[in-house]
């Protein structure tokens, strides 16, 4: 009987724990508090001394007890741990489980220490009934899972962890639901949990008893967390409206920034808002997600392993916010090794897409030569919900490119998957693969956005689109078949559309009708293709201003 095990320890849930916000700082608040969970794991296991090494993600204890200061804001550890770990079984265990607890704890913690500073009133009684309400909300939504798959000598580490692998995911699928009762008004914020209140919810109770009693509460906030602004100096990220009640759980993610600063001892300044992020009345949502990652952590051993974790932590602590941050003015929310999310400016967006893609297959930056990264990308007005506008981004787009595939080439994924909301309510989706003959996908759509600007009329588009459009006779038919028509349709209009004191000339037309070709044949469908084109048009006209 082997003393060895492969461990892998996960925390969660993810997707809906972010995705749970009214404004840009609470989805900086809900991935940084799941890095900063797991980053709590991480130490613990560490304290477990020489029975424990560390193989996924490869965080040093020094980096624990001293994290740098330059990206100290930025979520970059991702939810799931990889350890090797010796000891009797019995004695793994409850190594695992005491992990767990702590980071149950932790997050306990977290959330009671947001009622002390929201609520610093409250008499003990007071403060004891919402621990006992948070408690309970707590135990239902925090997903912590781990399995430990024993290690014999004569077994490849890969075999091993796949074996861990398919047991983790059996464990989720059985997952067990902690029924918590509710009677109250439910979160603003995540709408699944009970608001938190100091009175307990008659069932003769009408809405505005329930509504007195939820206020009660409420009202008691202290003077830095009610909703009204003084002053543009005294805008804090904490700050909840009159109108808001949430849970103990959202409550936490909203005064998030005032414990991290008391916990590091550094400033946290506020995640500004999509009114600063965005030039104009518009912003982007970037989402990048490697491509089968499975493929780059296959290796028989586990310092092969190991050495796509080292490459995977140097892109997402320095590759990711450099280009985004440095380079194209944009807000990282979190950089999880191969998973992005990020606010920019849309005249920037491109370029960060491109420039992360590039990086990706960089040995110096990246993965390596043959890695692969699909995004979605949403320009979104900044009236649009933000809720809408990134599972928009998560659910369709970053999805969309994902299946993106091409019988006529053989590519899989390695897609871009973009859209535009307008104010009106107009969307417009298309999805390309990052390369188009010798070119990247993005330097021919800001030719031709630049193309725009200088020499064609934007009735290029419109008379396009006039013409072809009837020829669709459905959303998701094929493309125009007939490819001859298609091109000379595109010279012709192209002639027709230049610009008077433009100096085109016919062999440009000529190469921007093959390149308008090359993209047609790339998109799925001719849907698609007029709307990339209007989608260019919105770029030239506006570039995110009105």
């Amino acid at each position: 009987m082997t003393n060895r095990y492969v461990v892998i320890f996960t925390v969660g849930p993810v997707q809906s724990f972010i995705a749970s916000a009214r404004k840009t700082e609470d989805f900086w608040s809900g991935s940084y508090i799941l890095s900063h969970l797991v980053r709590e794991a991480i130490k613990r296991f560490y304290q477990f001394g020489a029975n424990c090494e560390m193989v996924y993600p490869l965080i040093t204890e020094e980096e624990l007890r001293s994290p740098s200061s330059a990206n100290l804001h930025i979520a970059s550890i991702p939810n799931r741990l990889t350890v090797i770990m010796e000891g009797r079984e019995e004695e793994i265990c409850g190594w695992l489980r005491e992990a767990e607890q702590d980071v149950r704890n932790v997050f306990l913690d977290f959330c009671f220490q947001a009622v002390q500073r929201v609520f610093p009133q409250l008499l003990d009684y007071e403060r004891k009934w919402l621990k006992k309400i948070i408690e309970q909300q707590v135990q239902s939504f925090l997903e912590i899972y781990w399995v430990a798959e024993p290690y014999e000598p004569l077994i490849s580490f890969r075999t091993v962890r796949e074996r861990a692998e398919r047991r983790l995911g059996a464990l989720k699928n059985e997952k067990h639901y902690v029924p918590v009762s509710q009677q109250g008004f439910v979160c603003t914020v995540c709408k699944e949990r009970e608001a938190l209140r100091l009175e307990e919810i008659d069932s003769f109770d009408h809405y505005s008893e329930i509504k007195k009693k939820t206020m009660s509460l409420w009202q008691q906030r202290a003077a830095r967390f009610q909703g009204k602004e003084v002053d543009e100096e005294d805008r804090r990220a904490g700050r909840i409206k009159d109108n808001e009640f949430l849970c103990g759980i959202c409550l936490g993610k909203r005064v998030a920034r005032d414990y991290f600063a008391d916990l590091f001892g550094a400033s946290f300044p506020p995640f500004p808002s999509v009114l600063d992020i965005g030039k104009g009345s518009y912003y982007a949502v970037l989402l990048m997600d490697g491509d089968n990652m499975g493929k780059w952590f296959s290796g028989e051993g586990k310092e092969e392993y190991s050495e796509m974790s080292w490459k995977l932590a140097r892109f997402a602590k320095e590759t990711v916010p450099n280009i985004v941050m440095q380079q194209c003015g944009g807000q990282l929310v979190y950089a999880g090794g191969d998973d992005v999310l990020a606010f920019l400016p849309v005249e920037n967006v491109l370029n960060a897409a491109e420039m992360l893609r590039r990086a990706f297959s960089d040995e110096a930056k990246g993965l390596g030569d043959g890695a692969t990264a699909s995004f979605g990308l949403v320009i979104a007005h900044k009236k649009a919900p933000l809720q809408h506008v990134l599972n928009a981004a998560r659910a369709s787009l970053e999805q969309k490119a994902k299946s993106y595939r091409n019988d006529e080439t053989g590519q899989r994924k390695d897609a871009l998957a973009l859209a535009v909301y307008t104010r009106s309510g107009e969307i417009s989706e298309a999805v390309l693969p990052w390369n188009i003959g010798e070119k990247m996908v993005s330097e021919l759509l800001k030719e031709w956005v630049a193309l725009l600007k200088t020499s064609l009329s934007p009735n290029f588009v419109f008379r396009f689109a006039s013409a072809f459009a009837p020829l669709l006779h459905e959303k998701n038919c094929p493309k125009w078949e007939n490819r001859d028509m298609l091109s000379g349709e595109l010279r012709r209009l192209l002639k027709r559309s230049v610009k008077e004191d433009s100096r085109l000339s016919a062999h440009d037309i000529d190469r921007y009708a093959k390149v308008l070709s090359a993209l047609h044949e790339a998109v799925r469908s001719g849907y698609d293709f007029l709307h990339l084109l209007k989608m260019l048009t919105f770029f030239k006209r506006s570039e995110g201003k009105d």
